[in-house]
């Protein structure tokens, strides 16, 4: 190890003297060492993380290039000149430490992404003027489509009144079609869609009528009577029914069964509209049900006795069949039974004038009793 003492400064600097402490180079330098001391090139063997003592090396001996010190007051690795900033943070500013957020600024910082912040404060401001504007354009929109001015009705106030004295339940209010939607709110119950007993006495190789629930219906030129098809007509009693194929995934049907008054069916209209939704509920005959629209929903006769007709177009959506659905008869008839309603089923498919016509030439034969 190199005594300690006064030496050449190592940094080149003329007429100068840094002190050696033993092991590292001290922040002291003078132009006059005391007496005594050694005015020798010296210059310590790198000492990476922890320097170690100097190695002296004769003057002007080959390859003697003292190393650079850092300077005095000055922490390792800081560049002269740029007071407060750390080595490497290219376009810093004086002052600012490395990764420190700047302050949002209209104008871009040098040295930085500059403006980044503006840009997108800018863009949702943009965005929500948009929205605003959208909204109020929606909102006039709306009242433009539903006629919400000094002349109409008001939809909000339900004390105003149609100006042409229609009635705004019955269909005549300007709406394209007032059976879209079902008007019987009554909804079954679960022993009403599945606590029937629908399976069926046989009748035989090709009948030519099919009876059930007091009522009775000649089997079409064309249709198949199959014991089969009763049981997913959960919901009336002793049923039968005649099909006909429309294709590989389809069928029409004439069906005629009782419903058991025991089961809630007490009032012909609410007994019509329950099976109507048992049977868009049931996925052995509807799967993929997607839509109903009423086409009639009335009073009628039948045989003389009274009954009440629900038909509707019923839609599926499901790739496995190719048609649209089915125009579906529903008819509830009062029998004179004290334990059971008469049910008669007429559907046909979508489409298809002749099979739709079939169901209210069927309508008109039933025979009761």
């Amino acid at each position: 190890m190199t005594n300690a003492g006064w030496y050449p400064d190592p940094a080149g600097a003329p007429d100068t003297y840094r002190y050696w402490d033993g092991q590292s180079w001290s922040q002291m330098t003078t132009t006059q060492p005391p007496s005594g001391a050694a005015p020798e090139q010296a210059r310590p063997v790198d000492p990476g993380p922890a320097p170690s003592a100097p190695t002296q090396v004769p003057p002007g001996a080959y390859g003697a290039v003292p190393p650079t010190p850092q300077q005095p007051q000055q922490p390792y690795g800081q560049q002269p000149g740029q007071p407060g900033q750390q080595y490497g943070q290219y376009g810093q500013q004086p002052g600012q430490q490395y990764g420190q957020p700047q302050p949002w600024s209209p104008t871009p910082q040098q040295g930085g992404n500059g403006g980044g912040n503006g840009k997108t404060i800018g863009i949702v401001i943009a965005g929500v003027l948009v929205l605003v504007l959208i909204g109020i354009g929606g909102f006039f929109g709306v009242r433009a489509l539903t006629g919400d001015d000094d002349g109409d009705k008001k939809a909000d106030d339900p004390t105003s009144e149609p100006t042409d004295g229609s009635d705004p339940t019955d269909g005549t209010d300007g709406t394209d079609d007032p059976t879209d939607v079902p008007t019987n709110p009554v909804e079954p119950t679960g022993i009403q869609c599945t606590g029937g007993s629908p399976e069926a006495k046989d009748p035989g190789a090709s009948p030519t009528t099919i009876a059930g629930g007091g009522l009775t219906i000649p089997v079409p030129t064309g249709y198949t009577v199959d014991v089969r098809f009763s049981a997913p007509h959960s919901f009336a009693d002793a049923i039968l029914v005649a099909y006909k194929p429309v294709d590989d995934s389809w069928i029409t049907e004439f069906a005629v069964g009782g419903l058991p008054q025991s089961n809630g069916f007490d009032d012909l209209a609410d007994a019509a509209e329950v099976i109507m939704k048992c049977l868009t509920a049931n996925d052995q005959i509807y799967e993929g049900f997607s839509e109903r629209k009423d086409l009639a929903s009335e009073e009628i006769t039948v045989d003389g006795k009274p009954a009440y007709r629900i038909t509707s177009e019923i839609r599926v959506d499901n790739p496995e069949v190719t048609a649209e659905g089915d125009v579906t008869s529903v008819v509830v008839v009062d029998t004179g039974d004290p334990a059971s309603y008469g049910l008669f089923l007429g559907v046909a498919t979508i489409g298809d004038p002749a099979s739709i016509a079939l169901v209210d030439s069927q309508i008109d034969a039933i025979k009761v009793g």
